[in-house]
């Protein structure tokens, strides 16, 4: 079973300035991919897979923010996180 210590976290330049300002949703969103990823109680966690020019990206929601991310499995779990951001903004970022 992992722990947050176990996964190497890695974050796009425009999700680290967000988490800066947003500790508390950062330490949540590792709890919840933790969750995920040991199958402990996911349905808990307001995550959903996404579709379009984000396929292959999930997102988990909390509160009125959204983290997109990628979970890439091998001998570490490495979450990739491409941008978090408040809910009305967070998907203009990825409209032509």
């Amino acid at each position: 079973m992992l722990r947050v210590e176990d996964v190497d976290f890695r974050y796009k330049k425009e999700a680290v300035k967000f988490f800066r300002k947003h500790e508390d949703v950062l330490e949540a969103f590792k709890v919840d991919v933790v969750k995920i990823i040991n199958r402990d109680h996911p349905e808990q966690v307001n995550f959903k897979s996404l579709q379009g020019m984000l396929k292959g990206y999930s997102r988990i929601a909390i509160g009125s923010y959204r983290v997109i991310y990628k979970i890439i499995n091998g001998e570490v779990v490495v979450v990739n996180v491409l941008y978090a951001g408040s809910r009305g903004d967070i998907y203009k970022k990825f409209r032509g």
